[in-house]
């Protein structure tokens, strides 16, 4: 009787750290899903952070040229040049 409650008992033992264990696996899988879908994530916002910094940087590099200057003049400040004739559409 001794010996068949040592073995009942250790195989009880065994069946619980077994679930247990499994139950360990499982939750790290999906830390670990989760944390993959957070770094793919981030990896976006680095990519985009990315392009606007190489953007940038090239606006930077023609931002003292006369080409950039003009067309900014134009465009944002409405600004002509002298002695320019500018048209008006009537229908507007």
């Amino acid at each position: 009787m001794k010996d068949f409650l040592y073995k009942l008992f250790s195989t009880l033992m065994i069946a619980a750290l077994v679930f247990y264990l499994g139950g360990v696996l499982i939750k790290q899988e999906r830390e670990l899903r989760i944390i993959e879908n957070e770094k793919k994530q981030y990896q976006a916002l680095l990519d985009e952070a990315n392009m606007k910094t190489e953007e940038l940087r090239q606006i930077k590099s023609r931002l003292n040229t006369d080409e950039y200057i003009e067309e900014y003049a134009r465009e944002k400040l409405g600004l002509v040049m002298p002695y320019e004739i500018i048209f008006m559409d009537a229908s507007i």
